[in-house]
């Protein structure tokens, strides 16, 4: 599904990337793990096209996407889903509308976008909130909004930077539970993190950066 070769990225004088060869194959599930700067956010960011690559080739479904148009990456981003440290919600809608918002846009039924943000929030146990907006639910539960916006069009790819750095063990224990079970749905699952607990419990394949180069890749691994 995923493959980047050659792939370096840089700021001025700084290396954020230095020739990455990755291979993500549909259905896995990867943590991204590293210390700040390691180059995490600037590799997930080359996923869904936030960044552009300075060279090399980044290739999800067969698809070079490292020099895409600008008007051609909502197309590409409608085939992803995007859950972010930081939510992203619409603070004056429901937890309904949130969710509703990335599909209402392409055309489909009342009746659909009722059936599919209905899903997504039964899979995120949000359903009974469906009529609260942001500021009467937590952080965990907010972050279970934006998990349910980003598979409400059925992708085959989530990808989550940091989905559990603003929240405590328990709410994070609970995010990462969704998305592995998400995972089992067959979507594949990009989780990058500093979370050493919930990498070493979950075993899932691990990829380590390093001062932007991949120092480790183990499946069923551990942050160290």
């Amino acid at each position: 599904m995923i493959r980047l070769k050659n792939v370096t990225k840089k700021y001025k004088n700084h290396y954020a990337l230095k020739n990455i060869d990755l291979k993500i194959d549909s259905g896995e599930f990867v943590f991204v793990v590293g210390s700040s700067g390691a180059g995490k956010s600037t590799l997930m960011k080359l996923l869904y096209s936030e960044e552009k690559p300075t060279s090399g080739v980044v290739s999800i479904g067969g698809i070079n996407i490292a020099n895409i148009k600008n008007d051609k990456i909502p197309n590409l981003r409608r085939c992803m889903g995007i859950v972010f440290q930081d939510y992203k919600l619409l603070q004056n809608q429901t937890v309904f509308d949130n969710v509703a918002y990335v599909i209402r846009t392409l055309g489909i039924s009342s009746k659909e976008i009722n059936d599919r943000v209905s899903g997504a929030l039964k899979i995120v146990g949000l359903y009974e909130k469906r009529r609260a907006i942001p500021a009467e639910l937590s952080g965990g539960e907010q972050q279970r909004v934006g998990i349910a916006r980003a598979i409400v069009n059925g992708p085959p790819l989530l990808i989550a930077d940091e989905p559990t750095g603003n929240l405590d063990p328990q709410n994070s224990m609970e995010i990462m539970q969704i998305l592995d079970q998400i995972n089992q749905r067959g979507i594949t699952v990009i989780v990058s993190t500093h979370d050493n607990n919930m990498v070493d419990y979950f075993r899932k394949r691990v990829i380590k950066l390093d001062h932007g180069e991949i120092v480790k890749d183990k499946e069923a691994g551990t942050y160290e």
